[in-house]
């Protein structure tokens, strides 16, 4: 059964009222929240009760080794929990499975397949906005052809008394009543309410009567609202506060006037409002389904303060970027290759970030010549990102000064009536990010940040070296705030496109040692490289952890989501998921569901994406990935490493080995050998296949050469040399007598993964306690071919 409804409508009573019903029937219950997890939610939940069901422990010691294939642990985990559920009859409870993942999700319609004639009920609930699209399609096919669905109505008025008589304990008078119209019947809304006014000494019961002696919100009222929306997307969230000051009906246009901006295209945010129940339609205008919301959020601000939160304060990041760009404009064609890292920027669908970068190149007090060379080339950055404005603004400016000579004159006027013609034909998906970053996203990181990756990714890596030396020297001289967590974090990204692999390691593990000085996010970058290196030497654990952090850490952060998403992404792919990397990242109807900024920055993103479509016979999303690199290029013919993707996605394609052999030598020339070793690969493969014979082997021999991970010989199967350096940094945590937990918080993992490295410890050492564990550590500390790889105490993995 599939429990639906809006925020608030008891979905989460509904289900714990059905555990305790089941239980006292006699059903084994087992019930979760979706989250994230090691394993896939409904394998997790059915675990729990294999071990609580199941004599043979031995049999779910197998389900839990690392590295199983899903489909197998799947399909096990179906067969022994249809066998125990014959003796004790189960119901399965699964809240909040909107937020389900895709791995979860394939899991959850396999389990209910294998399950079908099985003594198991599965009771879901869920609020109607729409999933990751794989996980949408496996819940339309669980209500087609399994599952029951029940949508949870509005209240009905003598609910809603009944509902107030059992809040509170007594009869409800008009005034309470009154109350709960203005929350609109929701149970949670009513509870929080009443509780606030009850707390507040505003909720007054004789007689067996309740009585409110209030008209006015009680203060923990707006702040339940504003945890509410703080609960979801900010454009929703935009939505709401707009409409609260626009008046007790009104439009998508009158919220986008409040907010200051007409051409903001609120429909997206008022689909899902209206989904969620927040909005409701009235004819052509919309209206708050709950006036108590409408009034929090009216009553949080008077209408000339800021919408939603105001900007925070200077950050002193404009100062350090002034300098990195005055120094760009010191070395030889300075302009140019800031111009190139700004229309990068922009084309990735960042032209809030270029546009201010832009606005600071011009008040350096760049020379005539230099100022519009840096106009023209940013322009079409900016036009293709939807800021066609702000393009025509910049050339008016630079057109303003008297000291432009004719030709950047006439260049200047021409670029400006270009801007003045229709562009024609559809926006780019990720246009309206335009907007939103010109209203309270500008400095979700310091505008340094920025150009550091609009250069890199444009593959200038002295000068991205030379801005993050000069904004340490600046913040030094300045006494400027900097975080050290988030600088050596970029300075790790840098390393790892250079494809210096250990530096980028250490320069993120000092990222993470110096995380407790600086903001939670601002390790983001460190951790997200942490992940990457994991993943390049094969551990998939301390890949995982890592991905789970940036995770936590990007609930908010939209800079740091193409990150998150692309490691998310080849964790999949290391896992054997080659349907799932791919449908995580491409979307079943047609457009590329994340940032165009993954594309950019990562160039042998698309490649990666074709090789796994191509496993998984998904030959739409393929080309789907391979016109998004050819766009990419287009919109920046002078990056080098662009080329060489478009090239690589074409060759795997089309099965080209000429077309991967020249993104090769363009990722070489691009100065990032790790891309190229790829490429070659890629060439020897299919020239494998379509040639056969000599020419592979050449390839692999050469790939070999660009390619800096060097594999050794195969690791001893036990003994202190069988220890992965993720698991001798746990040994030392442990030897130097932390807990588990502790370990945990000094490596940056969590405990179970803490955990799992100990006993894997332990089962290569065929050793049982840290007692012996510190004996063998004592007793081979002398070798240090052993401790080679394990750093010191302060490290993380």
């Amino acid at each position: 059964m599939v429990v639906e409804g809006p925020f608030g409508s008891g979905k989460t009573h509904v289900l714990k009222a059905a555990a305790m019903e089941g239980a006292e029937r006699g059903l084994t219950v087992v019930a979760g929240r979706t989250s994230v997890t090691d394993q896939p939610i409904p394998i997790h939940l059915l675990i729990n009760f294999l071990r609580h069901a199941t004599a043979d422990q031995a049999d779910i010691d197998d389900l839990l080794r690392p590295g199983t294939n899903p489909f197998w642990l799947i399909d096990r985990v179906g067969e022994l929990t249809a066998r125990a559920a014959r003796q004790h009859p189960l119901l399965v409870v699964l809240d909040d499975a909107q937020r389900i993942d895709d791995v979860s999700a394939l899991a959850l319609r396999g389990l209910v397949q294998s399950l079908a004639s099985a003594p198991v009920l599965w009771l879901l609930a869920r609020r109607p906005i729409h999933s990751q699209p794989l996980a949408q399609s496996v819940f339309e096919w669980l209500i087609d052809h399994a599952a029951t669905r029940h949508h949870l109505d509005t209240l009905t008025e003598q609910a809603v008394t009944e509902l107030c008589t059992s809040f509170l304990g007594a009869r409800p008078d008009s005034s309470v009543l009154g109350w709960a119209a203005r929350c609109d019947g929701n149970p949670w809304l009513m509870e929080n309410v009443f509780s606030a006014l009850i707390k507040a000494g505003q909720m007054i019961i004789t007689d067996g009567a309740a009585s409110v002696v209030a008209e006015h919100l009680p203060d923990g009222v707006r702040t339940l609202v504003h945890d509410l929306i703080d609960g979801f997307s900010p454009a929703i969230r935009q939505l709401l506060v707009a409409g609260s000051r626009a008046g007790g009906t009104f439009t998508a246009a009158e919220a986008a006037e409040v907010v200051g901006d007409s051409s903001l295209d609120l429909s997206s945010a008022v689909e899902e409002a209206v989904r969620v129940g927040l909005i409701r339609d009235v004819g052509a205008d919309l209206a708050f389904h709950h006036p108590v919301i409408q009034e929090a959020l009216r009553a949080e601000a008077p209408p000339s303060a800021p919408l939603i939160r105001p900007l925070p304060p200077p950050c002193g990041c404009e100062e350090l970027t002034t300098a990195a760009i005055a120094l760009l404009g010191r070395i030889d064609d300075g302009p140019r290759t800031l111009a190139r890292a700004l229309r990068l920027l922009a084309s990735a669908g960042r032209g809030g970030e270029a546009h201010r970068l832009a606005d600071l190149a011009l008040r350096s007090g760049l020379e005539p010549a230099a100022e519009a060379r840096l106009v023209l080339d940013l322009a079409p950055g900016l036009r293709d990102a939807g800021g066609t404005g702000a393009a025509a603004a910049l050339l008016a400016r630079t057109l303003a000064r008297g000291d432009i000579c004719e030709l950047d004159r006439a260049k200047l006027n021409r670029a400006l009536a270009e801007e003045a013609e229709p562009t024609g034909g559809a926006a780019p998906p990720w246009r309206s990010r335009w907007n939103s970053l010109r209203h309270g996203d500008s400095c979700e990181r310091p505008l340094w940040t920025w150009l550091v990756r609009g250069l890199v990714a444009a593959d200038q890596f002295d000068e991205a070296a030379a801005v993050l030396d000069a904004v340490r020297q600046e913040a030094r001289e300045r006494d400027a705030t900097l975080s050290a967590s988030l600088w050596h974090g970029h300075r790790a990204e840098l390393l790892v496109a250079l494809g210096q692999i250990n530096e980028a390691r250490s320069a993120a593990e000092t990222a993470l040692r110096l995380a407790d000085r600086s903001a939670p996010e601002d390790a983001v970058p460190a951790h997200a490289v942490l992940a990457g290196v994991s993943l390049h030497y094969g551990d998939l654990v301390a890949a995982g952890d890592h991905l789970r952090t940036t995770e936590r850490l990007t609930t908010v952060m939209t800079a740091d989501q193409a990150r998150v998403d692309w490691a998310r992404a080849r964790l999949h792919a290391a896992s054997g998921r080659p349907a799932t990397m791919v449908q995580s990242l491409v979307d079943t109807a047609g457009h590329i569901a994340l940032d165009p900024l993954l594309f950019t920055e990562t160039p042998t993103a698309a490649a990666a994406v074709i090789r796994q479509a191509k496993q998984a016979g998904l030959r739409a999303e393929a080309q789907r990935a391979a016109d998004l690199a050819a766009l990419t290029a287009r919109r920046n013919p002078a990056v080098q490493s662009l080329a060489a993707g478009a090239a690589h996605a074409d060759g795997l394609l089309h099965d080209d080995p000429v077309a991967l052999h020249r993104a090769a030598d363009l990722y070489r020339l691009a100065g990032r050998p790790l891309a190229a070793g790829v490429g070659l690969e890629d060439a020897a493969r299919v020239a494998r296949s379509v040639q056969g014979g000599n020419p592979s082997v050449r390839l692999l021999e050469k790939s070999a050469a660009h390619n800096v991970r060097r594999l050794g010989p195969e690791r001893p199967k036990s003994g202190w040399e069988s220890l992965t350096s993720a698991e001798l940094r746990v040994v030392r945590a442990i030897v130097d007598g932390r807990t588990n937990r502790e370990a945990a918080s000094m490596l940056f993992l969590s405990p179970h993964t803490v955990d799992t490295h100990l006993r894997r410890v332990f089962s290569k050492l065929a050793i049982k306690s840290r007692v012996e564990l510190t004996k063998r550590f004592i007793a081979h500390e002398a070798h240090p071919a052993m401790l080679a790889s394990a750093p010191q105490s302060g490290s993380a993995s």
